[in-house]
């Protein structure tokens, strides 16, 4: 599941409202003998701008993976959701996305962690 495209029923921040949005599926907690599983999950946007720790998908790419255009995965966009939300998969992360998504993510956690001092 981890490096999948699914889609998801995501509530949204605005306005409390759900939205089907397509996400890249980046764990669950599966492991933490819990009776309920949730996914963690980062958006990914058709009409937002690329920053520096996002991963670009151009049109070709988007298609390959059963997007239908240009897409930014939003590596800082980080949810946690019920898997009873996930609709059904889209496609897959190819391998060198997946690398670039990872030392992506790892930057934006290192950066995140770096601000965060003990006092």
């Amino acid at each position: 599941m981890t490096g999948e495209i699914w889609e998801y029923e995501a509530t949204k921040p605005s306005d409390g409202m759900l939205k089907s949005r397509p996400v890249l599926i980046i764990g669950d907690d599966g492991n933490n003998q819990l009776q309920f599983v949730d996914v963690h999950y980062v958006i990914i946007s058709s009409s937002a701008d690329c920053g520096i720790y996002d991963v670009e998908l151009d049109a070709s790419l988007s298609n390959q993976t059963g997007l239908y255009k240009k897409s930014v995965i939003k590596t800082t966009k980080i949810y946690t959701g019920s898997k009873t939300k996930m609709k059904h998969k889209i496609g897959e992360l190819p391998s060198d996305k997946k690398k670039e998504f990872i030392q992506k993510y790892k930057d934006y956690q290192l950066d995140i962690v770096s601000k965060f001092q003990m006092t």
